[in-house]
């Protein structure tokens, strides 16, 4: 009776073991697809930008919707546009050019020159890479996010979100259009990037924040929000240059000024991520009632306000906000901990396997000694000692 009960059991075991090893197998797969794609990004990415540009040029001749703006109004004075199924070809462009001169930037340029200044870490090495092109792509952001900002009538002015809509919203400039779909290739790219790149600590975070990002700024087009979704990237690109900037600094060894651009950044953050981020939450389910009717809702004449919509735009900047406010639980224990223990640490993006102290060398190429004089590697030995004991 034993031996056949044992049997089943056994049955069952090898058959878990089996599942067990075609599971692994597959992710071993996913995961050895993965490092293909993050290796020949380059060589990708400018394979398809020649037939996207070969075809605009030799068969489209010079309209293909991939590489110009669509949907231009008829006998419009200022050359304006609508927004439409066709701008997702743009967008996706964007996607792949994104792509080519994010890992240009990065493997190219910003990895041999920390290398040349001195870093011998391989991790700050990749975060160097990583946040730089960040720094770069923000400063960008913003200040053509500021620009635009500057030539239409919502500047530093809420109320001009709602003025009149739909006239007026419905009809974007080229520079306004290009921009918004532009910046919306960036955050879709960085769900590509998220997904086939090495998995951080708050990758459920980062995934959920830029689907939000996404879904608030498709749907802003689709309903010509669009006012609303200039003042919120605006908010979001100007603290990400502190937060980028401020680790690319730490990680060249200058300390004092890591300090000073680290306080920037948290004062930075607070009022674009809180305050005027608030405010801007407050016109769009306040102000818009205010000035608009209830009902407002006519397709035909690309007019989409009602109270769903606004309930539904609220909650996703409230679910934006929510995990912003988890990140900034997050930088003011860095805060504490750079105050109260001297250890200024990135708990919020470091990889699974490391963290940005994780060195094998500083930036002049000398162990990094702890204030009682023993190394990194010293303190890992007594560490490992103390749990044998």
């Amino acid at each position: 009776m034993v031996e056949q009960r044992s049997k089943p059991q056994s049955f069952i075991k090898e058959k878990a073991a089996k599942l067990e090893e075609k599971k692994k197998k597959k992710v071993s797969l996913l995961r050895k697809g993965c490092h293909w794609v993050v290796d020949n990004q380059i060589g990708l990415s400018l394979a398809l930008l020649a037939v996207i540009h070969g075809h605009d040029y030799f068969l489209a001749k010079g309209t293909s919707p991939f590489v110009h703006l669509q949907h231009k109004i008829v006998d419009d004075d200022q050359g304006r546009y609508n927004r439409g199924r066709r701008d997702v070809y743009y967008i996706l462009h964007w996607v792949v050019a994104f792509t080519l001169v994010r890992a240009t930037v990065m493997y190219k340029m910003l990895e041999p020159f920390i290398k040349w200044y001195g870093v011998r870490s391989q991790h700050k090495v990749m975060r160097f890479g990583e946040q730089g092109w960040l720094t770069i792509y923000y400063i960008f952001s913003f200040a053509t996010g500021i620009y635009v900002m500057a030539q239409g009538p919502h500047w530093m002015n809420t109320m001009q979100y709602w003025t009149d809509y739909p006239e007026g919203h419905k009809q974007m400039t080229p520079l306004m259009k290009s921009y918004y779909l532009v910046q919306m290739g960036f955050w879709f790219q960085q769900i590509f990037v998220i997904l086939i790149e090495e998995r951080r600590k708050d990758f459920f975070v980062m995934f959920m924040h830029h689907i939000v990002t996404c879904n608030l700024m498709g749907w802003s087009l689709f309903t010509n929000y669009v006012r609303v979704g200039n003042a919120v990237l605006c908010c979001m690109d100007f603290s990400d240059i502190f937060l980028s900037g401020t680790k690319c600094i730490r990680y060249m060894g200058f300390k004092k000024l890591t300090n000073v651009s680290f306080v920037v950044f948290i004062l930075s953050w607070v009022y674009t991520r809180h305050y005027l981020y608030m405010k801007i939450m407050y016109s769009v389910y306040f102000e818009s009632q205010a000035q608009l009717n209830d009902h407002m809702w006519e397709p035909e004449n690309l007019c989409f306000y009602n109270r769903p919509i606004i309930y539904g735009f609220t909650f996703l900047l409230a679910l934006l906000q929510m995990m912003i406010i988890y990140w900034f639980v997050l930088v003011l224990r860095i805060a504490y901990r750079s105050v109260c223990y001297s250890a200024m640490e990135d708990t919020r993006s470091d990889s699974e396997g490391g963290s940005d102290d994780e060195n094998d060398g500083s930036s002049n190429g000398k162990p990094n000694k702890s204030k009682g004089g023993k190394t990194k590697k010293a303190k890992q030995t007594l560490q490992d000692s103390k749990k044998k004991n």
